[in-house]
């Protein structure tokens, strides 16, 4: 089971999100809504090493700061929570992850869920609304769209 990235969700993310997706692809992307989200940032030209570079370079690595750093240096920009886009694709990977502990793993749903919970931060009650949302055809959730 291959692990969703922003690409499912890229519906729901801003120009500006999109715009750094061009520059440093959705997985380099979705750390750094991870790492800044929700606040303006001040992109320095990377020349001096600086806390804010640091965080960067923390999220992103090196390359992709660097990369940024390129069209985006000198720049102060809001970058966007994502809100809505994360929740999906949180709530795609439990589902995934659910999944693939249940049929590949064998495990019960209970215990599937005693695992994933703690570690997508979610209650059982959330858990399972979003394994009932996802576990609906193909059919009717197009119908919801």
């Amino acid at each position: 089971v291959g692990m969703m990235g922003f690409e499912k969700v890229e519906h729901l993310l801003p120009d500006t999100v999109l715009d750094i997706v061009d520059v440093i692809g959705l997985a380099a992307t979705e750390q750094l809504v991870k790492a800044i989200g929700g606040a303006r940032f001040k992109f320095g030209k990377g020349k001096v090493d600086t806390e804010r570079l640091a965080i960067l370079v923390e999220a992103i690595g090196e390359v992709k700061t660097h990369e940024l750093l390129q069209v985006y240096g000198g720049e102060e920009l809001y970058v966007p929570r994502c809100g809505k886009a994360l929740i999906q694709l949180r709530n795609h990977r439990f589902y995934q992850e659910f999944v693939k502990l249940r049929d590949i793993d064998k495990e019960s749903g209970l215990m599937a869920m005693t695992k994933l919970c703690p570690k997508y931060g979610i209650s059982s009650r959330t858990g399972y609304t979003i394994i009932n949302e996802m576990s609906r055809p193909a059919a009717q959730q197009a119908a919801l769209f």
